[in-house]
């Protein structure tokens, strides 16, 4: 009987002091995570500026997540920091969030020929990927990234993965608190289970 209490003793000390290493982890992870979204981007014009999906509904309504991402871009493209704009992502809808953002940008003024669609991406992996191809066959060479800004430091980490030229250009959106953490330790989350991509 004492032998097993012991061992089950030993075990239960194992697991607190792998969740206690876990939770530190998660929580330089996600200081780390909320710093990369708050540097000020240097303001050189590049060949494209690159927008990440975010929701849309199923009624075809952008959320404010991708509304505020478009307009970030639209005004970078209007200061002539990118004269392409190139909108990224599927998503699970009937519509694709590219489109959606492609459409927001049409509506805000862009040309039609200033905007470039890839409508086939569904993670942030699939984003650089997808994307890079895309800017390769344009001879795009340089870009701003527009995301939330807890999402610049994973995403960045993708698309320079893929050999792009890439600046983050975070947006900044008013959240509660409660949401802005949640999405900051999400981040860290997928960073430590990718922890190649801080390399």
């Amino acid at each position: 009987m004492a032998g097993d209490f012991t061992d089950w003793s030993g075990a239960l000390t194992a697991l607190v002091a792998l969740a206690a290493v876990t939770l530190t982890l998660v929580a330089v992870l996600a200081v780390y995570v909320h710093r990369a979204g708050r540097l000020a981007p240097v303001l050189i014009p590049r060949d494209a500026i690159v927008v990440l999906g975010a929701k849309v509904f199923p009624d075809g309504r952008p959320s404010e997540a991708l509304a505020a991402r478009v307009e970030h871009a639209v005004a970078l493209h209007r200061a002539g920091l990118g004269r392409v704009l190139v909108f990224s992502g599927a998503g699970p809808g009937p519509a694709a969030e590219a489109v959606v953002a492609r459409r927001l940008a049409l509506e805000a003024g862009v040309p039609d020929a200033a905007c470039i669609v890839e409508a086939d991406s569904g993670s942030t992996f699939d984003n650089a990927q997808r994307t890079a191809a895309v800017l390769d066959a344009q001879h795009l060479r340089s870009v701003f990234l527009v995301t939330d800004d807890f999402h610049v430091l994973r995403a960045v980490a993708h698309f320079r993965r893929r050999g792009v030229d890439v600046a983050a250009a975070p947006v900044h959106r008013g959240l509660p608190t409660s949401r802005r953490l949640f999405w900051t330790v999400r981040e860290a989350l997928a960073l430590l289970r990718r922890p190649w991509l801080l390399r």
